[in-house]
Parts: structure tokens; sequence; C-alpha cells
């Protein structure tokens, strides 16, 4: 899930432009848009059965009519939602407002700031050509539906997945936490071509996270789709291998 975040001070036409990013980018996949109130509290129409439900402490409460879904969430964190968006498929989610959180950015406006990725685009258009320089926001189950949305899957019986973890402990020693830089990426798309190559294998998308990441912490969201599950381990344990070889082994 790509990660566009646009920030500026108000009034400098960012939900205008958010609106028109939204209709352009909509025809390249499922898009989602979460907004920061700060301290104006969206408020939830009193008396109604999905708010006191709310209100009597439901993690969640959710109304569905004929037309949408609307939940009620107690968990106000944008790691949380994030983490919802790209479990459920989405392809792209624009961020508006949270400038203390660095994902890389667009400036609306006059805005001083760092990670900024383009300042005051003329067009939404300017935005799409930039994609790939923006943040990519992985889930395990994120991984596989892109899997399953990009691959063909009649002759599939099968998607193993593999979601590596920062282990704090191995014998004597002890790992407080690991650091990855955006070099690793390389490696990561030749390993995945290579288990994509695998006789049997229909498919394999890799995700490895990167900066600093603490014991207990998710490091790799690995997938493949294979027609039999022989395929899929052997492909799964040699892209494992050479991933701890050629990097995990070396911190």
């Amino acid at each position: 899930m790509k990660i566009i975040q646009i920030v500026g001070r108000s009034n400098t036409g960012k939900t205008t432009f958010i609106v028109d990013l939204i209709r352009e980018l909509k025809a390249k996949g499922s898009v989602a848009a979460v907004k920061h109130l700060g301290h104006k509290r969206y408020a939830i129409e009193g008396g109604k059965d999905t708010t006191r439900f709310a209100e009597a402490g439901a993690g969640r409460s959710v109304g569905i009519d004929d037309e949408k879904a609307v939940t009620i969430s107690s968990a106000p964190e944008l790691t949380a939602v994030l983490t919802e968006l790209c479990d459920a498929g989405t392809g792209y989610c624009i961020i508006e407002g949270f400038k203390t959180i660095p994902f890389p950015r667009v400036v609306i406006g006059d805005l001083e700031t760092e990670g900024v990725v383009l300042k005051n685009p003329a067009t939404p258009g300017e935005v799409i050509e930039h994609l790939e320089e923006f943040e990519e926001f992985q889930t395990m189950q994120g991984v596989i539906r892109e899997l399953r949305r990009s691959c063909p899957t009649e002759r599939a019986g099968c998607i193993l997945s593999f979601n590596g973890l920062v282990r704090e402990i191995t014998g004597e020693e002890r790992t407080d936490y690991m650091d990855f830089s955006p070099s690793i990426d390389p490696l990561i798309r030749e390993i995945e071509a290579e288990a994509a190559e695998t006789p049997g294998v229909i498919g394999a998308r890799f995700h490895h996270r990167k900066g600093r990441l603490y014991a207990g912490e998710d490091i790799t969201y690995f997938a493949i789709l294979a027609e039999h599950r022989q395929e899929a381990f052997l492909a799964m344990s040699r892209a494992i291998d050479r991933l701890k070889s050629e990097a995990h082994n070396k911190h």
C-alpha cells in the first residue's frame, strides 16, 4: 500500500487537491483517505444505536445501510488504521496532515518541512508520476492480497506465507534491535524473482521492513502462490536461507 502524505497550512487547498488525486488514483487501484482532525473531534450523532454500542465499550461499532458502512473505532492511532486498510487490500492511502509523522510527502502552500517529494504540484498527475518515491506500507495480509490480485489462480493450490520477526534471544545472545536501510530492497527483489522462477510457483511477493526494528517486531512478509505445497515450501526455504546468509546474519 502506497502512502501519499499531503501536508500544508490551513486554507491552502489541500482537500481540493486530495479530492482530485483520489479521482485519478482510483483508476490504478483501491484508494483510502485518512485525515488528521487534531483537536477538532468528529461529532458522532448521539442516541443512535451504533453510538450507544461504542459508548458501551465496543472496540468497533459498525452501521451498514444499502449504500455504505460506517465504523466507529476506539483506536485513534494512525498505524492501527493503516494496518487495517492494508489488510483490507487498499492499494493507495492518502493521508492529510500528521505533519510530525515522517512519511515522504507532498506540500501544498509555503510550509517548510523535511521529506518533500513534491511542492505545490500543478496537477494530481505529477504525484502519480512520482509514486515510486512514496513509502510502501505493508502487512502480511496486504502482501497476500496483492499476490492474489496480480497473479492467475486457476492452477493455484496454495499460498504459503512467512512472517519473520526480530528474535530477542539466540542461545546466549540478546538482540534489542536490528537496523535495515533501503539498500536491502534490490536484494529482496532478486530473491522474489528467483522464487517466482521455481517450477510450480505461480507468483511471489516479498516485503522487508526498513529502519530500526525492535525485538518482537516484524521484519519480513513473504508470500508464494504455487500449484502444490511442495513447490511453495522449496521456494520459500531457499528465499529465507538466501536472505539470512546475505543480509540478516551480517547484523
